[in-house]
């Protein structure tokens, strides 16, 4: 099971548009929890994007500096993996910002 973070729009229709969405493994939580992004996308259902970007940006820096937060993620994981996920939530919160997040 994948953990999933969408932003959508309320755009006139029967249902919101999805705007942005991307998943991955929920074995990055230790992860997430140390450099500070945990939060930002587990606990952010309803609020816009906006909201979260500096938050999951810092947490990017943190993890692109940081080499020894690699011992925090399981083998079958890559830091790489990491790097990507949060760059395309950051980059979705920034063009998006005024979404809200859906998370699953």
């Amino acid at each position: 099971m994948s953990f999933v973070f969408r932003l959508v729009r309320e755009e006139g229709g029967a249902a919101p548009a999805v705007v942005f969405e991307d998943s991955t493994s929920p074995g990055f939580v230790p992860l997430w929890e140390e450099v500070g992004v945990y939060d930002a996308l587990y606990n952010s259902d309803g609020k816009p994007a906006r909201e979260v970007s500096r938050s999951i940006a810092y947490g990017l820096d943190r993890i692109s500096e940081e080499a020894g937060l690699n011992r925090l993620l399981p083998s079958s994981l890559s830091m790489g993996e990491a790097i990507r996920f949060l760059e395309n939530v950051n980059r979705g919160c920034v063009i998006h910002g005024t979404a809200s997040i859906e998370t699953r």
